[in-house]
């Protein structure tokens, strides 16, 4: 990747995270809050491969861990987010040209954030009422859903416009 899409990559993530807890959150919608930051990480990854995933779900899971209310365990978003960035680019980066891919995929990475999430959780002794558990799981994944409607083709378009990384990306747009 060439300097102007790290500084692209950066700058979406940043205003994700800024974005989550201040706009996001204060919504009043049925269930879990719209998690934009897995929804920016896993768009980034399916454009860009599994090496680009990871290091946006780090970023972005470092950007969470440190931000306020930091009421949890430092690192454990860095590495989730991170090892979900990587399996999203292994498994989203291919030439389909659909939207309904991003769509899905993101839902996927929006509930399995929120699954390993919860399992955390448990193990660090907080109560978990199944109800609510998957009342939030099936809102998580639409949200993401909905959200990757419009985040994905953003993103795109900010890959399509700072141009090719290298050779190789060069001689696949030929």
């Amino acid at each position: 990747m060439n300097a102007y899409k790290y500084v692209a990559l950066s700058i979406t993530i940043f205003v994700a995270v800024i974005f989550q807890p201040t706009f996001f959150a204060r919504l009043s919608l049925p269930g879990s809050t719209p998690d934009l930051v897995i929804v920016v990480v896993s768009c980034w990854a399916i454009t860009k491969g599994p090496a680009v995933g990871a290091i946006a779900g780090f970023i972005a899971g470092f950007l969470i861990d440190v931000a306020p209310p930091g009421n949890h365990l430092m690192g454990i978003a860095s590495i989730l987010l991170a090892l979900i960035g990587y399996g999203i680019g292994i498994i989203g980066s291919g030439s389909s040209k659909s939207l309904l891919r991003p769509l899905v995929i993101s839902s996927v990475a929006a509930t399995t954030f929120f699954l390993l999430r919860s399992i955390w959780a448990v193990f660090a002794g907080n109560d978990l009422s199944l109800v609510n558990f998957s009342t939030n799981f099936l809102t998580q994944g639409i949200y993401a859903g909905g959200l990757a409607i419009f985040v994905y083709p953003t993103i795109a378009l900010l890959d399509r416009r700072l141009g090719p990384v290298s050779r190789s990306d060069e001689l696949r747009m030929q």
